[in-house]
């Protein structure tokens, strides 16, 4: 799925509102899993075109996290990441497309527990200033804008 540039800024700007990088990736976790599993409950009300702009608005989302990763500084990181995406967007596309809502609803669970990880790492590191937060709870794989 091909992100249009002006959908892609528009999810960069609400991520860069939160000046704490870390919560930048969480706040997109959350708006995907919104979204993913919004779309599962359009699937059991029978509203696809609801379901069509959720499932839309969580590749979205998914594809731009997948877009900020750093390959070349994360490594094993970022490859991990972007199978975990390519993953997820794997089952929410056959979810969508065979209106399966315990299949939409699998892949928010796989997104929700990824967003866990940052949460845990964003509680170690609150005692910290700005600058080693940013340090110790930026994975490598991603390159934070902002």
């Amino acid at each position: 799925m091909y992100l249009q540039p002006k959908a892609m800024a528009s999810y960069g700007r609400i991520a860069n509102t939160e000046s704490d990088p870390i919560r930048q990736i969480i706040m997109l976790y959350d708006g995907a899993i919104k979204f993913v599993f919004l779309s599962a409950s359009d699937i059991e009300t029978n509203d696809l075109v609801a379901k069509g702009e959720h499932s839309n608005r969580a590749l979205d989302i998914i594809n731009y996290l997948q877009g900020i990763l750093n390959f070349e500084k994360g490594g094993d990181v970022s490859r991990d990441l972007d199978n975990l995406y390519r993953n997820a967007t794997s089952i929410i596309l056959r979810a969508s497309a065979t209106l399966d809502a315990s299949l939409m609803r699998r892949a928010a669970l796989i997104l929700s527990n990824v967003k866990e990880a940052w949460e845990i790492n964003a509680r170690n590191a609150s005692g910290k200033s700005v600058y080693e937060r940013q340090v110790a709870t930026e994975p490598s794989g991603f390159a934070l804008r902002g």
